[in-house]
């Protein structure tokens, strides 16, 4: 909120709390709070039930100025089930930072199923990609424990480049980036989940479900077999994730039992790129602040460090900067606007069994790259490259990748012109 002030959540209770962001080497007394959880309708079941709020997003829209709050939807750490974990709700921010106290919450509305709706979504195939694709349902079981390798435990929320549709970032589990994930598969890749209707999940008190949510195509990310502990951006198209271990870290940290930082485009096609910063062993930065700018290795951002256990809201913040890439390259800027080379047909039959075909269209003779891509971003064929007429340009591909048939699976069609990037999803099925 502004250059100075931010809300903070403490996972253990409900109490939202408006503090400095600068508070000095010990704790400070909240500028103001807002206790969430009359409006929650939790049910306590044991001495660790509380909504687990593990993240949340700012969201401006016709709305106003909105705070997004999710649990982590996970069971406890013995593995006992905890719906009181599944909540997203929303409060608006009132004042303009020069009151007292410069801004209030008020309360919008909640939804008490998306863990249910997330389950169902792979369960029933409904992104197409097989019945219990992600092995989900089995991760968040009766029993299984959420901080493990194939748990459940949700822990980033941000906001798509779009604005709009909201990016659910997951801790656990790690999935397969190369087909099913099964209890035999290997486990490498990061899940975020596309929520497409995220403001009308908060219409009620609490909104009708299960059934509501209403998801996009999942993004793998390669986070070197580390799950989303934080993922946040400001400047259009420039993401921070803190990327940390689904279980305890290591001492010393020793990758992947360690935090790292990963800046990302919020591009599918390109993985994120990790940075130079690390973190002993005692801090565990679970939120970040990031500066309105294009993120650089001098860009220093304000962390937040997961204490837990104290009502008041007491955390420990570091700054530092993210640190030159192990690549060369930065986080590329963001894609400019759809500009004049463009996808006239998108690709069909979606899903398709054996290849599909699409249509570009180019105004005027240019220099057209045209590839197939993988879930994880690998480059499977390119279907074009070169100079192209002006004019409407169809491309078929056959499914085929080195003469045997591609597994089923996500796959990406990617053009590129110039400053231009534009893709489109399809699925391959078995």
């Amino acid at each position: 909120m502004g250059d100075s002030l931010m809300f903070i959540n403490n996972n253990e209770y409900e109490v939202l709390g408006l503090f400095s962001r600068y508070p000095g080497t010990s704790c400070q007394d909240a500028i103001y709070s807002f206790n969430a959880h009359p409006h929650l309708g939790l049910v306590v079941t044991s001495s660790d039930s509380s909504a687990d709020i593990e993240a949340c997003v700012k969201m401006v829209d016709s709305s106003g100025v909105r705070i997004y709050w999710s649990g982590s939807m996970s069971n406890s750490k013995a593995g006992n089930l905890r719906p009181d974990r599944s909540r997203l709700f929303a409060t608006t921010v009132v004042g303009d930072g020069t009151g007292s106290p410069p801004y209030t919450l008020t309360y919008v509305g909640r939804y008490d199923k998306l863990r249910d709706d997330i389950l169902a979504w792979d369960q029933n195939n409904l992104h197409g990609l097989g019945a219990n694709y992600f092995g989900l349902v089995a991760s968040a079981a009766n029993n299984a424990i959420p901080q493990s390798i194939n748990g459940f435990n949700l822990e980033g929320l941000t906001l798509a480049p779009d604005g709009k549709t909201a990016y659910l970032g997951f801790r656990a589990p790690m999935v397969n980036p190369s087909g099913p994930t099964t209890s035999t598969s290997p486990r490498t890749h990061a899940l975020i989940i596309p929520l497409l209707n995220m403001p009308d999940l908060v219409k009620g008190n609490p909104t009708p479900g299960p059934g509501a949510a209403h998801f996009g195509t999942p993004i793998l990310l390669p986070l070197g077999v580390r799950g989303i502990r934080s993922i946040d951006y400001t400047y259009p198209g420039q993401y921070l994730i803190t990327a940390g271990p689904y279980d305890a870290v290591s001492n010393p940290p020793v990758a992947p039992l360690n935090f790292r930082l990963f800046t990302w485009s919020g591009d599918p096609l390109y993985p994120p790129i990790e940075r130079s910063a690390t973190f002993a062993a005692t801090y565990s930065p679970e939120g970040c602040i990031v500066p309105n700018t294009h993120l650089i290795a001098q860009t220093v951002v304000d962390l937040i460090n997961d204490d837990g256990g104290i009502a008041g809201g007491c955390w420990r913040s570091m700054t530092c900067t993210i640190g030159p890439p192990a690549d060369p390259l930065a986080v590329p800027l963001p894609p400019t606007a759809a500009g004049d080379v463009h996808f006239s047909r998108s690709p069909a039959p979606n899903p398709a069994r054996r290849g599909m075909s699409l249509a570009i269209t180019v105004p005027r003779a240019q220099w057209v790259e045209l590839s197939i891509d993988d879930v994880a971003g690998r480059r499977l064929t390119t279907l074009w490259r070169g100079d192209l007429s002006a004019g409407e340009h169809t491309f078929s591909w056959n499914g085929m990748v080195n003469a045997e048939h591609a597994q089923a699976g996500l796959y990406w069609v990617r053009l590129r012109s110039g400053n231009l990037k534009e893709a489109k999803p399809f699925v391959l099925t078995p």
